[in-house]
């Protein structure tokens, strides 16, 4: 190799890019202004999973619940209640605070839960809803 010097900023035969004069520490000034926002776009992401997660748990519980109460034994509305509790209570982790309550009305029975997501940002909350109606006779 002869003893001429590359001009900066040249991508040499190792195929790394030379780092001129001014560029020393710009790849931590790089990590330091992209990190915090992949993190925020990591942390955004993983929020509305949980919402989303906490959404079809309510859903479902509801579902079962109202299927229970007007199935083909034809419980009552307290049984309908207490399974949507009870898969409620099995998936605790995604969220909190619930509330299930049976919403009778003229030949049929609705099931709405309440509750809020479980969240990994302190002080975010979201609120869910799930419900169902079926025909349902007294």
């Amino acid at each position: 190799m002869s003893g001429r010097p590359r001009a900066s900023g040249v991508v040499g035969r190792s195929g790394r890019r030379d780092g001129g004069p001014g560029e020393a520490g710009s790849v931590s000034v790089e990590a330091v202004i992209l990190l915090p926002v992949f993190l925020a776009c990591l942390f955004v992401i993983m929020e509305a999973s949980l919402w989303i997660y906490a959404g079809a748990v309510a859903q479902a519980a509801a579902e079962d619940g109202v299927r229970v109460a007007t199935g083909a034994d034809a419980q009552s509305a307290a049984a309908g209640l207490a399974m949507a509790a009870d898969i409620l209570d099995a998936r605790a982790s995604a969220g909190h605070d619930w509330t299930v309550e049976a919403q009778p009305g003229t030949g049929q029975l609705t099931i709405v839960v309440h509750g809020t997501a479980a969240s990994v940002i302190p002080g975010v909350h979201f609120h869910v809803t799930g419900s169902a109606t079926l025909p349902w006779e007294t």
